[in-house]
């Protein structure tokens, strides 16, 4: 087998993360395909994994390789496909990382119905706060909130997220209702995914010019229900997606302060994968699907 050839293997170690697994959907014992790897790393000078007993990741040229490689892979997978006329039906595992509360509030539903509309499917969904490295990780894909920063990542949108700012009676009543931006100033927050004491917020109403607000906080949390946690406990004014806290408005465990205006910019909710020119059809498949679904 010459080089050319073993690639793909390190494509399907690389996607899924485990020698194992790779050897399983391509048909070959795990010596084999660990072998193969061996003798890349060999002909090419340079190590394409890290190896520990519990875990198999990409190194920096590892990463390198398959950015580059995957691509011509998918490519001629594709081609493949339509040659054996599976191309109007996608199958294949599918690994999808979402945020743990937006996938229990807003993506458990629709995720069920495409799975049981496309059985040929194998779908993995990790739920993390975290950001994952979609290429590092195996992952095919990921359901993130707010901007993309990484550019060897493509997104596409998927749904607005409106975003609101709410607080408890008990500290409404200690401070007082908001009653314009500036107001803010005064009050205790809790802050999202930040230990810093002060946090810039821009608000705009209408087609009036935006204002910056410095927020104060004694709290953080990277997590939603340990923010809302403390904003019912009358701790601070919380930032969240009216998702995560509608159960909590109708109840009136906590009140919308400021309900004119609107943070800047939009939050939107956008599905990211690697840049690739030949995106799979699977995630091609379920992207269109989220579109339609959550639009």
């Amino acid at each position: 087998m010459d080089r050319l050839s073993r690639i793909p293997i390190f494509v399907a170690v690389a996607r899924h993360g485990s020698f194992a697994e790779a050897a399983r959907r391509l048909g070959m014992t795990g010596s084999a395909v660990s072998k193969q790897v061996q003798r890349l790393e060999n002909d090419l000078g340079a190590r394409l994994f890290h190896r520990t007993t519990r875990q198999l990741s990409l190194t920096d040229e590892g990463s390198f390789l398959f950015e580059r490689s995957a691509p011509l892979v998918e490519g001629i997978e594709e081609v493949g496909e339509m040659l054996a006329g599976r191309k109007v039906k996608p199958e294949g595992s599918l690994r999808i990382s979402a945020p743990v509360a937006l996938a229990q509030r807003v993506l458990k539903e629709p995720l069920t119905s495409f799975i049981m509309k496309n059985t040929g499917i194998h779908l993995h969904v990790e739920l993390s706060d975290r950001f994952v490295d979609l290429v590092g990780e195996g992952f095919d894909l990921a359901i993130r909130i707010g901007h993309l920063e990484d550019s060897s990542l493509v997104a596409r949108r998927l749904a607005d997220v409106p975003m609101v700012l709410v607080g408890a009676p008990i500290l409404l009543a200690e401070y007082g209702t908001p009653q314009i931006p500036d107001d803010l100033s005064n009050m205790p927050f809790v802050h999202y995914g930040s230990d810093r004491n002060a946090q810039r917020l821009k608000l705009q109403k209408g087609l009036e010019e935006p204002l910056q607000i410095v927020t104060q906080a004694r709290l953080s949390t990277n997590n939603d229900q340990m923010m809302v946690s403390f904003a019912r406990a009358g701790q601070g004014l919380i930032l969240l997606p009216r998702f995560m806290v509608e159960s909590e408005l109708q109840n009136e465990r906590l009140r919308e302060v400021l309900p004119d205006y609107q943070l800047i910019p939009e939050r939107k909710l956008y599905a990211v994968f690697p840049h690739s020119r030949h995106l799979p059809l699977k995630t091609r498949v379920l992207i269109d699907f989220l579109v339609e679904e959550l639009a």
